[in-house]
């Protein structure tokens, strides 16, 4: 599949990890930060959000993802995925928010922070990467339900278990750290850190985060 723009063939990757959509999920982060003055709360909480987000992309994908085959052949498989993948994902966001609600000293530092332009922009960020870097491109043809499920819980995984190291252990011991611009920077890089490993990895060895069912 092709696409023409301004009279030039594009034939795009169907494994690339659209790397765009990281660099504007950071810049929408870093503007709260340095220009609206965040605390970490503000931040914490949007990453829940991003994660209710990927979870959310990840069953769209899952269920649309044809392995090659007619979309009625695998109809009754995709849809015990996409349920079993949607139990999984809410115990994911159990999970997660468990795990960074030590970063919430208090609801002050939600009080006044108006998130709903910030949670729109991300949500038009992922739906613009399902879009663009999953059907336009006819990915969804030849992936696997399995795989584009299990590559976002494994991201996911990744991620918790490096920002958690953050709100478990750094937080607890040194509440004050809550308020702080760097901790928030912090957070943030990491988020970025894991997103940019895992384009990488799309990248150079996309079969490494392909998951296939058994044929």
């Amino acid at each position: 599949m092709s696409i023409q723009i301004a009279g030039r063939s594009f034939q795009p990757n169907p494994t690339t990890y659209p790397v765009w959509w990281a660099i504007i999920n950071l810049g929408i982060l870093l503007y709260g930060i340095l220009f609206l003055k965040w605390s970490l709360e503000p931040v914490i909480f949007l990453f829940w959000m991003e994660i209710i987000f990927s979870i959310g992309a990840a069953l769209v994908r899952a269920a649309f993802a044809l392995e090659g085959q007619p979309f009625m052949a695998t109809l009754l498989r995709r849809i015990f995925l996409v349920g079993a993948g949607a139990v999984l994902g809410v115990g994911f966001i159990l999970l997660t928010v468990t795990f960074t609600i030590h970063a919430f000293h208090d609801a002050s530092g939600l009080v006044g922070s108006n998130l709903q332009l910030q949670m729109f922009l991300l949500l038009l960020n992922y739906l613009a990467a399902l879009v663009f870097h999953f059907f336009l491109n006819g990915r969804f043809r030849s992936a696997s339900p399995i795989g584009e499920l299990m590559s976002t819980f494994v991201y996911l995984l990744v991620l918790l278990c490096l920002i958690m190291v953050v709100t478990m252990h750094l937080l607890p011991k040194f509440p004050a750290l809550n308020q702080s611009l760097w901790v928030g920077l912090a957070v943030v890089g990491i988020k970025f850190g894991v997103d940019l490993l895992f384009w990488k990895v799309k990248r150079v060895k996309p079969e490494i985060l392909e998951v296939r069912g058994e044929e």
